[in-house]
C-alpha cells in the first residue's frame, strides 16, 4: 500500500495535546495500515529523522524513525533504517541525561535544549506486527524519546530546560558552523 503525503500539524493543533490510542495488534486493520503508509510517505517527503502519527492528524501510537548519519548534525549519530514502531514503550537503562538542542516539524524554526536519557530500551511492534526490542543510546535514544513524547501529547518545547537558550534554526546553524572552526 502506498501512502499519501499529509499536512504536518503544528503547535496549537489540539491533536498534538492528546494521549494517543493503543493499536490493537490482533486486528491488523486496514486503517492502521493506511496510517503507517501515510506516515512513512510523509516522513520520506519531509526528510527528517522521525515523525509521529499525531503530526499527521492520527490519534494512534505509531512513530517512524530513520537516520542517515551523514545528514545528522548530532555527534556520534548512527545510521538507522526507516523503522515503523507501533505501541512503543520506553524503559530507562541509564538515569544520566544529556542536554542538547532539538527541533520539531510541529514547532517550525524554533530549537531548544532538552535533557534526554542517554540509554533506553524500546519495545514495539514493527509494521509486520512482529514484536521487537531495541537497546539504544545517544542520538537514537533522544530521537525515540522525542517521538514518543508526541504520543503522550507533549511537544519538545514543554521540556526545554532553559528558555533563554531557545533559538531559531538559522542562529543554531550559524553557531554550529562557527563553533566547529575553533
Amino acid at each position: 500500500m502506498s501512502g499519501k503525503v499529509l499536512k504536518l500539524r503544528e503547535i496549537g493543533d489540539p491533536i498534538l495535546k492528546q494521549v494517543c490510542k493503543q493499536v490493537y495488534i490482533s486486528k491488523k486493520d486496514k486503517k492502521v495500515k493506511e496510517v503507517m503508509a501515510n506516515l512513512k510517505t510523509t516522513f520520506e517527503y519531509v526528510g527528517g529523522f522521525g515523525i509521529a502519527a499525531p503530526q499527521i492528524g492520527e490519534d494512534l501510537r505509531i512513530i517512524v524513525i530513520g537516520v542517515d548519519k551523514e545528514k545528522c548534525r548530532y555527534e556520534g549519530a548512527e545510521d538507522v533504517p526507516t523503522t515503523v514502531m507501533i505501541n512503543p514503550v520506553i524503559s530507562i537503562l541509564d538515569e544520566e541525561k544529556t542536554l542538547d538542542y532539538e527541533g520539531c516539524f510541529s514547532v517550525p524554526v524554533i530549537r531548544g535544549q532538552v535533557g534526554r536519557y542517554k540509554k533506553i530500551k524500546v519495545d514495539f511492534y514493527d509494521e509486520k506486527y512482529k514484536s521487537q526490542s531495541w537497546t539504544v543510546e545517544g542520538y537514537t535514544a533522544r530521537l525515540i524519546q522525542h517521538e514518543c513524547d508526541h504520543l503522550d501529547g507533549i511537544v519538545f518545547m514543554q521540556k526545554v530546560e532553559d528558555m533563554a537558550g531557545v533559538t531559531t534554526i538559522d542562529n543554531l546553524n550559524n553557531f554550529i558552523k562557527n563553533d566547529k572552526g575553533k
